[in-house]
């Protein structure tokens, strides 16, 4: 009798080894964990652009670059132009302009090699020329909108907190600097309320400077960016009743220009 209990102990406790082991298997390493706790999730610059709904297209179509935003190929600068362009693709999309949004979709799958986001950019790619080929905009600006969020969240999954930061940042930057032209078109303080995204920026200076890798923090056009985007988040924070004047545009608008040349250095 003594000999079956200890043997049913035994079986016990080895279950009970086996179930923590399993346990600890599935749960995310420190330094998974202590990423998560110190990168913040970003919004989508989406809270911006709807300013963009009391406009016309073709007001909207003016505010998208005449030229394609390139830097060199490496994967910081890649990071944040697909951010960037994606900005643009959104306006490119809202603007109703079939051939800015063919170009930017193209310049879009290029930059996916050095973030292993090929599937799902590709994917974003085929299914947006489909519909740029019908003018299906509805449909186009949905299927946009929910590739971007499928590209953020793969990032997410993977642990790329930097290139995810990054990413979010060229977003930022572009819808930023062109809502603030178009505003600047036809001035309304109201209309700047869009702007007031004081939690969003402190949220992304927060991730910019958790980033540890040196290939990244050592790079002097990060630093010059990271610099920058702390006088942009002191422009956004010094509103009056979350509204801003024509000279804060300017300062908008010139200094997430100079974020954007600091990353083509």
């Amino acid at each position: 009798m003594r000999t079956k209990v200890i043997l049913i102990l035994a079986v016990v406790i080895l279950a009970i080894l086996i179930g923590c082991k399993k346990k600890a298997d599935t749960m995310p390493s420190k330094e998974t964990t202590a990423a998560i706790t110190t990168y913040a999730p970003l919004p989508t610059f989406k809270e911006v652009f709807r300013v963009l709904d009391q406009l016309q297209a073709k007001d909207i179509s003016a505010a998208i670059p005449s030229k394609l935003y390139k830097a060199k190929q490496e994967e910081v600068r890649n990071a944040f132009s697909l951010g960037l362009l994606t900005a643009d693709a959104t306006l490119a999309s809202k603007g109703r302009n079939k051939a800015r949004l063919n170009d930017i979709s193209s310049a879009m799958m290029n930059l996916t090699t050095l973030l292993g986001l090929e599937n799902e950019v590709n994917q974003m790619g085929a299914d947006l020329k489909t519909l740029i080929e019908k003018e299906q905009w509805q449909d186009l600006e949905a299927t946009l909108d929910a590739h971007k969020q499928k590209v953020e969240d793969k990032l997410w999954e993977m642990e790329s907190y930097d290139n995810y930061t990054l990413m979010l940042m060229g977003g930022w930057v572009e819808a930023a600097n062109r809502v603030a032209w178009l505003i600047k078109q036809n001035y309304s303080p109201e209309k700047t309320k869009v702007l007031d995204q004081k939690g969003t920026f402190s949220s992304l200076i927060g991730n910019l400077k958790n980033i540890q890798a040196e290939h990244i923090k050592g790079q002097p056009a990060f630093q010059e960016a990271l610099g920058l985007m702390e006088q942009l988040k002191a422009v956004i924070d010094s509103d009056k009743e979350k509204t801003y004047t024509p000279e804060q545009l300017d300062q908008i608008i010139n200094l997430t220009e100079q974020v954007k040349t600091a990353f083509q250095k």
